[in-house]
């Protein structure tokens, strides 16, 4: 749809042809019809000049019968025939419009009765019978001229008539070519592109413009068209882009609705933090992400999703209350990506770690104060019985050496030494409720109780820990750390060892801890009661899901492996 650039003047107007065409249409129209009651009006006297004028035959011959039988009524005959010869429908013959011949033969009818009237009155009335049949032979040459004579105007108002009718078909086909060319068909095709237009379609045909109305109004329709073309595609584009805006923000909404419903789940775990990356890998432009976190009050750990590539690592700090919490990498399309649902995902990982620490340290605290609690229970409970009990038995075996009563002295010897054993046994127990860490991290916690134990020997202890804890609760931390101390302790004060390397590690979703020590060794083949603490540690890996395994042999130092599942 082309548009012309300058105005149109009208020049050749579609309604000034119309209207001339009708124009002509209607005085052809008047013309026939003046033309015909022209016609008509004068051919109303022509019928009964034909009459009067036949009459005067027979009037003729009935004044010559007359004579010839001497009639009396011959003066009356006389008067009748000069009557209708002068009557006014022959009279009127006189004039311009009648042809010259009918008037001539009029005249000289009128002339030749003059003289033949004379004759009539005489007593010599035989001429007129001589004469009459010439006489009435000009009669008969005069109607016939006035028959022809109407004839002749009733051919030319045929004629006439034909003409103007073939004159109004030719207008009237003329206008019908010239309307339905330059008015219908272009304004069915404005029609159409006004349709076209409704359906958003800015391209249809338009008429050819020429210097009319129409023309005009098809080269101001096209401008008009062009406009709303380029105005239509302006808001095409900016609907287009409001909507590519309002699409990010919800998804962008919608990731960050999903990855604050994972940090409102009960307990933080690896997964979590996994599903939260899963989840930001939807948006527009992200193509890998990598979580760490690095904060001194537990131990680093890194958590990565999506294919990263050889492209540069951009970052983001996680950072809450002012303090740096991690580290947020990701790798994409930077004109693509959302910096600020980016931003606002580095805040809310920031949360997820601080959350994360938070219910690890409430959970360590809470397990902590259990433990303290058990304590003091069976301190205040049972541990005070059993050091009546050791009183009691010490003032039973003096009496029994008094009476001097050998069976009950060794019963009572059995007695004690199993209240040794259980005191033992209970004071291990309390040291191990009442093990007291700063540190819910595990890998802090388990360097926390390792320098406490450095503390109390020569021996030289190691640690390396590369497990990654971040979905173990408290209380599995607390019976991996109890099982590992249990261990170190057995090595320093049973196996003499002088170095101790302790090793936490995982494959895959697996955990393994490592205790080796080059102490002397004992035979797993002996039984050794006072050992409960080999039991306690089996029962410790029991509650994790494990299985705990012990390598070692006389002089051979001693291997104690804990292995379990992460999930």
């Amino acid at each position: 749809m082309s548009a012309q650039k300058k105005d149109i003047a009208v020049k050749q107007s579609v309604t000034t042809i119309v209207a001339r065409s009708l124009i002509g249409i209607l005085f052809l129209a008047v013309i026939i019809t003046g033309f015909a009651i022209f016609t008509f009006a004068s051919s109303l006297n022509d019928a009964a000049a034909i009459n009067t004028s036949g009459s005067l035959r027979m009037q003729s011959y009935r004044i010559a019968y007359d004579i010839v039988l001497d009639s009396p009524r011959l003066p009356e005959h006389i008067e009748s025939f000069e009557t209708s010869l002068l009557s006014p429908e022959l009279v009127i013959l006189d004039n311009f419009a009648v042809p010259m011949e009918i008037r001539d033969r009029y005249n000289s009818l009128i002339s030749r009765w003059i003289l033949l009237r004379p004759e009539l009155e005489s007593q010599d009335r035989g001429f007129y019978v001589e004469q009459v049949g010439l006489f009435v032979n000009d009669i008969d040459r005069f109607v016939y001229a006035l028959q022809q004579h109407s004839e002749n105007k009733l051919q030319v108002l045929a004629l006439v008539g034909s003409v103007g009718l073939g004159l109004i078909l030719a207008l009237v086909l003329f206008l019908i070519h010239y309307t339905q060319r330059h008015i219908v068909n272009p304004l069915n095709m404005l029609v159409k592109a006004s349709q076209k237009i409704q359906n958003r379609e800015f391209d249809a045909e338009l008429p050819p413009v020429k210097n009319n109305e129409l023309g005009v109004l098809s080269n101001s329709f096209a401008l008009m068209a062009n406009e709303l073309k380029g105005l239509y595609s302006n808001l095409e584009q900016k609907i287009e882009n409001k909507t590519q805006k309002l699409t990010k923000a919800n998804q962008s909404l919608n990731v960050l609705y999903d990855c604050s419903t994972q940090l409102s789940s009960t307990f933080l775990t690896r997964e979590s933090f996994e599903k939260i990356l899963a989840i930001t890998l939807k948006a527009d432009g992200v193509e890998a992400l990598a979580l760490q976190a690095h904060n001194e009050n537990q131990t680093d750990w890194e958590i990565s999703a999506g294919e990263p590539t050889e492209d540069e690592w951009r970052s983001l700090p996680l950072e809450l209350d002012g303090e740096t919490l991690g580290t947020l990498k990701w790798q994409g399309n930077i004109d693509i990506v959302d910096h600020v649902l980016l931003s606002n995902l580095a805040a809310i990982f920031a949360r997820g770690v601080y959350y994360n620490h938070a219910q690890k340290q409430a959970m360590h605290l809470a397990v902590m104060e259990e433990r303290a609690t058990l304590a003091r229970e069976l301190h205040d409970s049972i541990a005070q019985s059993l050091s009546y009990l050791k009183i009691q038995t010490s003032l039973l075996k003096r009496h029994l050496k008094v009476i001097d009563a050998p069976d009950c002295k060794e019963i009572a010897d059995d007695i004690s030494e199993q209240l040794r054993i259980a005191y033992d046994q209970l004071r291990e127990l309390l040291n191990a409720f009442r093990l007291s860490l700063t540190h819910a991290d595990f890998g802090l916690a388990l360097r926390e109780m390792i320098d406490a134990l450095q503390s109390q020997t020569d021996a030289n202890l190691s640690v390396s820990a590369e497990m990654d804890t971040l979905s173990m609760d408290a209380q599995r931390q607390m019976h991996i750390l109890q099982i590992i101390r249990e261990a170190c302790a057995n090595a320093i004060k049973h196996a003499k060892a002088t170095n101790i390397r302790v090793r936490c590690f995982q494959h895959n979703h697996q955990a393994c801890v490592e205790i080796v020590d080059d102490g002397v060794g004992f035979s797993l083949r002996e039984e050794k009661p006072d050992h409960y603490g080999l039991n306690i540690m089996q029962e410790r890996s029991v509650m994790l899901g494990g299985e705990l395994k012990i390598t070692t042999a006389p002089s051979q130092g001693c291997q104690v492996t804990l292995t379990f599942d992460l999930n």
